[in-house]
């Protein structure tokens, strides 16, 4: 076999690899909606393109799983519970523990942040005993940002929440 037929045969599988920006930013979207197909799919897409995300992607798609929380819980959490039990470490930054915390270090105002914090534990409360694990990270999360808010200590950014 020659070396370009070895590289025709290669092309398929590093192309399962690869992920441009704009396929990122549509499965942001995409998650970001509650699309539950694209929810369904998440652990074996974030298991596959996980290595090719830079720091800005990664931080997009743990705020947009956590956005999802308001529109599909119960998909995002099945979601989310698959990437906790996967070996890779890579993979589970994107498990429960990320997503159920708030978006705050995401520079959204206060506002924004409350705004969020109200929508997504009434969906988490609406979802039941399957999502109290998320709602109780969430809540310590809020607990952790209202009290640097009454000292003073926090900083509230600019981007404004719209589910």
């Amino acid at each position: 076999m020659t070396r370009i037929q070895r590289l025709m045969l290669l092309l398929p599988v590093l192309a399962l690899f690869a992920c441009s920006g704009d396929d990122v930013q549509q499965l942001i979207a995409n998650i970001e909606a509650g699309n539950p197909q694209t929810l369904r799919q998440l652990p074996e897409t974030v298991k596959r393109i996980n290595h090719s995300l830079n720091d800005e992607q990664s931080a997009q798609l743990v705020q947009a799983i956590g956005f999802a929380l308001v529109k599909n819980p119960g998909a995002v959490l099945q979601s989310t519970d698959v990437m906790d039990k996967d070996g890779d470490t890579l993979v589970q930054r994107f498990g429960t523990g990320a997503v159920c915390a708030l978006p705050v270090d995401m520079d959204y105002t206060r506002d924004s942040t409350f705004h969020y914090y109200k929508l997504a534990s009434d969906s988490l409360i609406n979802a039941g005993l399957p999502a109290k694990e998320c709602l109780d990270i969430m809540q310590a999360s809020m607990d952790e940002v209202k009290a640097a808010d009454m000292q003073g200590k926090m900083k509230w950014g600019h981007k404004i929440y719209i589910p």
